[in-house]
């Protein structure tokens, strides 16, 4: 290994000794739980509000949690709609849709649409439990899945589950819809409702009209795969229901790899037919049969459980130290400077703490750079914002982290964008998370004093085991990614813009983990940004995933459970589509990948945010980065020039990063060389 190399490994490797992720690492499972509702416990000098303001507070309450009562309560859950009411939007499971609505509980299944900038799975009703028609709660959750209890029915809505369960408590199981019977039995209702297949699965079931009723209590509904070998079909599809749904992860650093192994526990035992979405398919067995799906075709497998491999691309846990040439340390001095002499960011929730994200960027550049003084100003400027916000002084106190005992979590005041109902929390508090661990890097002090708020900020959004925090919040463990919405109050189900935002979320868990010595929740933390970062890919940037004919991008700008949108919501700009998806620049944007296919697809004049864009170009081409930030680009508020021009000079010096790469936390492969970790 070249010295230059060495020098580049040795600094992820410093960054990462204090308590490194495990070389292979314990699973970390995600089970639901049943927290109370109360105010967590804090030592040391920071603190949080018991209270909320007004314009801080929840606008919903949880008004059907039903059995949840008293608990805090995931959010930003692709179900989460049932807990608000009035009833339920469509509620999102992949293949199937459920909305518990006035008519009764609808069942969907439909074809995907698309046009030149949207891709959309409709809500069409095929069958409805027209008599659950009582109010709506939520009776339990897992990992994967939810039961909701309508009247006397109980709906059992399982993600990746063709089938749907519904248990009629004081009645004979009954559905109604527009079918044809295409060869029924007394067990196995087989429907043909406009042109596609559907199986009822219960006991003594007949057909009347537009109507099926069965004798026992309980009944099920399957969507029958395009495609399928009926024979084969009929083994997997079960009327088992499902009871119990878990995650579990593992980090495996020699492989470079992280596994996902979700496990539905039914209530007889055995397998059952899942439906698997594109970023699951690898390594599988398919049967015959598909399903169409908003982010790409999905195949169908059966099992008990399924494993998800994906790589780790190289997660970076500091910027490392490159050696640069004169010309290139001066203009990254000069840049620095000019981020310090810029106005410092100010707001709320939102733009408050990406202005920490700024300054805490600022002082990493400045070190990897060997400017002590400006790295020093930086590390000034932003210990006393974060330690504002990581205190309370009263009712007149301007920024600070309070407890919600409504649903169970922490509001940063002031609120933007929705925050106080949950929206964006780990966009939001990532960054603080992230300028925590370099300042505690720099004084561990700070991480002594302060560290218990942190812990909570990072376990708020990250899901957490402790009292008075929901053990989910914005994480989906079967879709791979996470949701912005807190309450999910669309047809279409929850949603995310700034994919890169949410992988910065979880590279900030690993960067406090690490700093605080916590090998948990650096694994928590390195196992999420892997699978963010690879669904992040696929379903955001479009990498190795075939878009339906009709869609015109290869990006998408919004990721919902039922369509793909290019589009944002703040501006309809190609520009702030992309990149969207490309901000904060940290040193753990590297899993992004080469940045071809995005620059044809947005041309080489961006007019807003040209930073970024520069940034990007250089995963591909570093010279032509370079060449465009000499020539001057717009600037992203919350982005560090110095960063912008130290990643671009970086890979000058050091290439690329090989595409494909797998490569353990702390270390990268780039061009035709791998900086690895000697540490090991």
């Amino acid at each position: 290994m070249s010295r230059l190399l060495v020098a580049f490994a040795m600094i992820a490797v410093l960054a990462a000794c204090s308590s490194a992720a495990p070389k292979e690492s314990g699973s970390i499972t995600e089970d639901a739980a049943k927290p109370r509702l109360g105010v967590p416990a804090v030592t040391g000098r920071g603190s949080i509000a018991g209270t909320l303001p007004a314009a801080s507070a929840p606008t919903k309450t949880p008004a059907q949690a039903g059995d949840l009562a008293g608990q805090a309560l995931p959010t930003n859950q692709w179900w989460s709609s049932a807990l608000t009411g009035p009833r339920t939007q469509p509620i999102w499971a992949h293949p199937l849709a459920v909305q518990a609505a006035a008519g009764g509980v609808q069942i969907s299944g439909a074809a995907v649409t698309a046009s030149a900038n949207a891709i959309i799975t409709p809500f069409l009703p095929a069958l409805t439990a027209a008599g659950a028609t009582g109010p709506v709660s939520v009776a339990s959750y897992g990992a994967f899945h939810v039961v909701l209890r309508v009247g006397q029915v109980e709906v059992t809505l399982v993600q990746g589950s063709p089938v749907v369960w519904l248990r009629f408590a004081d009645k004979a199981p009954t559905l109604t819809g527009a079918f044809q019977d295409v060869g029924s039995s007394d067990s196995r209702a087989r429907l043909d409702i406009a042109g596609g297949r559907w199986d009822v699965l219960g006991t003594g079931l007949t057909l009347s009209g537009t109507t099926v009723t069965g004798t026992g209590e309980q009944i099920a509904v399957a969507r029958v795969p395009a495609g399928a070998d009926r024979a084969s079909w009929e083994k997997a599809s079960t009327a088992d229901p499902v009871v119990r749904t878990t995650a579990a992860m593992a980090y495996d650093e020699k492989a470079g790899t992280v596994t996902q192994t979700l496990t539905a526990e039914r209530a007889g035992g055995g397998t059952g037919a899942w439906a698997l979405l594109p970023h699951q398919q690898a390594g599988q067995t398919p049967l015959a049969g598909s399903y169409p799906d908003a982010r790409g075709t999905m195949s169908l497998v059966v099992a008990s459980s399924i494993r998800i491999t994906v790589p780790m691309p190289g997660l970076l846990t500091s910027v490392p130290k490159v050696p640069l040439n004169a010309a290139a340390r001066t203009a990254v001095l000069t840049d620095l400077d000019r981020d310090l002499a810029d106005p410092p960011g100010a707001g709320g929730s939102y733009f408050g703490l990406k202005e920490l994200g700024r300054l805490a960027t600022i002082a990493e550049v400045a070190g990897a750079a060997g400017a002590s003084a400006q790295r020093q100003k930086a590390l000034d400027r932003l210990r006393p914002q974060l330690v504002d916000w990581l205190t309370y002084g009263g009712p007149s106190d301007a920024r600070y982290f309070g407890y919600d005992k409504v649903w169970g979590g922490l509001i940063a005041v002031p609120a933007e964008f929705g925050a106080n109902d949950y929206n964006d929390h780990h966009f939001q508090y990532g960054y603080l998370v992230r300028a925590a661990a370099v300042l505690a890097a720099a004084d561990p002090g700070f991480a002594h004093d302060y560290g218990d708020v942190v812990d909570l900020i990072v376990g708020d959004y990250a899901g957490s085991k402790t009292p008075g925090l929901p053990p989910f919040r914005v994480f989906n463990a079967y879709l791979g990614s996470s949701a912005a919405s807190g309450f999910a109050p669309f047809a279409d189900g929850n949603n995310q813009e700034s994919s890169s935002e949410a992988v910065a979320a979880w590279e900030a868990v690993v960067r406090w983990g690490l700093v605080r010595g916590n090998a948990e929740m650096t694994a928590y933390g390195v196992t999420h940004y892997a699978l963010e970062a690879a669904t992040a890919r696929m379903y955001w940037l479009g990498a190795g995933l075939t878009r339906p004919a009709g869609y015109a991008h290869t990006t998408a700008g919004i990721v919902w459970d039922a369509k793909v949108d290019y589009a944002t919501w703040f501006d309809p700009k190609p520009e702030s589509i992309l990149g969207i998806q490309l901000l904060p620049l940290t040193a753990g944007s590297f899993y992004r990948g080469p940045s071809a296919v995005r620059e044809r697809e947005l041309g080489d004049k961006p007019v807003v945010w040209g930073d970024l864009f520069a940034a990007d170009l250089a995963l591909s081409d570093p010279a032509a980065a370079r060449r465009r930030l000499d020539a001057g680009v717009t600037r992203e508020e919350s982005t560090s020039r110095a960063m912008v021009r130290y990643w671009i000079e970086a890979l000058v010096v050091l290439g690329p990063p090989k595409p494909g790469s797998v490569q353990p936390v702390g270390a990268l492969a780039f061009g035709s060389r791998v900086a690895g970790n000697p540490g090991r």
